[in-house]
């Protein structure tokens, strides 16, 4: 189906592969600390590129992954982070080291999802499973207002400080509840999606025109963000402030997944005219942190092994394929083709002056070097959804 596809598309495959066993998808080949695990989010995002490019062997991956988290939910619907299967042992099972990874649950209901969607799964053996998720995604959200609120390290950037009302998870749960409407005949959950999107429409790119025809912003610090010249949305806010920055992830989610539209229509615009126009790559959070900056102090403190976020690096600036993939989906699914030309163009340029890419998780953010643990599933899958993102047909069939 790919013959044509650049070598490192075919060896990101291969990666895929060879990571896809009896037990799920592991996050990577590299033996470092708990690499050799499932990690949800990983393995989903892995098995998604299985599903596009209609690869049996990842695929199979991520029906086994969705079967060991199913057979290993929490007794309140709680998805694990990660797990790993020992032989002669119980399974190891994490559901968040320092505090609850929220968006293994999102994750979660976004794979079994897009798996019943192609017939990859069975529906009904999830249904139970998946309810219990989605009721308890409501009882996080608490007070009925739509969003739930995330600590640090409570999603994929687990080492970066932000917190409150993050949108990506915001994004992901919408996202979920609406696949999954149709799947389990279940009209309210799209209604609660709706009802998601369009807090997401008002409180992340805030407007006195919005404040005025809904009423009140979710937080008051959300009024304090009100900018006729914003170019994205903003990443979170809490009742004690905001994360007014650029969020790749978020943005890119948004704009796959039709969620506020407007919202990941504007962000595609911007990214195209701040970095690739300029044969940039995005990094994942922007701008970067330095020693300078009021939040260096939260940022230099806060990690769980060793300390990463050095300007330009790991979630502080650092570039990750996986998003850099995720960007790529946007773009195809939006039309953007001349956009996603373009992003292929630059990666292509950064990766093929590299001698020694061994599919890193992230590329230094300033001199483009490659940085953090190899042989990263997440890496492989970018690459894979880099070179697919143009592919209508199954684009068509997952995403919309």
């Amino acid at each position: 189906m790919h013959v044509d596809a650049p070598p490192l598309y075919n060896e990101a495959v291969q990666l895929l592969h060879s990571l896809s066993g009896p037990h799920g998808i592991r996050a990577s080949s590299a033996a470092k600390d708990n690499y050799g695990a499932v990690f949800t989010r990983d393995a989903v995002m892995a098995g998604i590129a299985g599903l596009l490019i209609e690869d049996a062997t990842i695929t199979a991956g991520l029906v086994r992954t969705l079967e060991q988290l199913r057979d290993l939910q929490g007794p309140e619907g709680q998805v694990a982070s990660d797990y790993e299967v020992l032989s002669q042992h119980p399974p190891r099972v994490s559901f968040g080291a320092l505090v609850p990874r929220i968006d293994a649950a999102t994750w979660y209901l976004i794979g079994v999802a897009l798996a019943v969607r192609v017939g990859a799964l069975d529906h009904a053996s999830f249904r139970h499973s998946v309810r219990s998720v989605v009721r308890l995604l409501a009882a996080l959200e608490y007070n009925d207002r739509q969003l739930i609120y995330v600590p640090p390290g409570g999603n994929w950037a687990d080492e970066y400080p932000y917190e409150g009302y993050v949108l990506y998870d915001q994004v992901l749960r919408a996202w979920g509840l609406r696949l999954l409407a149709s799947t389990y005949d279940e009209p309210g959950w799209a209604d609660k999606a709706a009802l998601i999107e369009q807090t997401i429409e008002i409180n992340y790119w805030p407007t006195a025109e919005t404040e005025q025809r809904h009423g009140q912003f979710h937080s008051p610090s959300v009024r304090q963000l009100i900018d006729n010249k914003r170019v994205h949305p903003v990443a979170s806010f809490s009742p004690a402030g905001s994360w007014n920055i650029f969020d790749l992830a978020a943005c890119s989610l948004l704009a796959v997944s039709g969620i506020a539209p407007s919202l990941g229509s504007a962000s595609l615009s911007w990214i195209m005219e701040r970095f690739l126009d300029r044969l940039e790559l995005p990094p994942a959070f922007h701008p970067v942190i330095d020693e300078a900056h009021p939040r260096w102090p939260a940022i230099r403190e806060y990690f769980l092994y060793e300390f990463r976020n050095r300007p330009h690096e790991y979630h502080n600036g650092g570039v990750w394929p996986i998003w850099l993939g995720w960007l790529a989906l946007a773009l195809g699914n939006n039309g953007r083709i001349a956009a996603l030309d373009q992003l292929r163009r630059v990666v292509h340029l950064r990766l093929g002056a590299l001698t020694n890419f061994r599919f890193d998780e992230y590329l230094h953010g300033s001199t483009g070097m490659p940085g953090g643990t190899t042989g990263m599933a997440y890496s492989a899958t970018g690459i894979v959804f880099l070179e697919i993102a143009s592919s209508d047909y199954r684009l068509n069939l997952l995403f919309r």
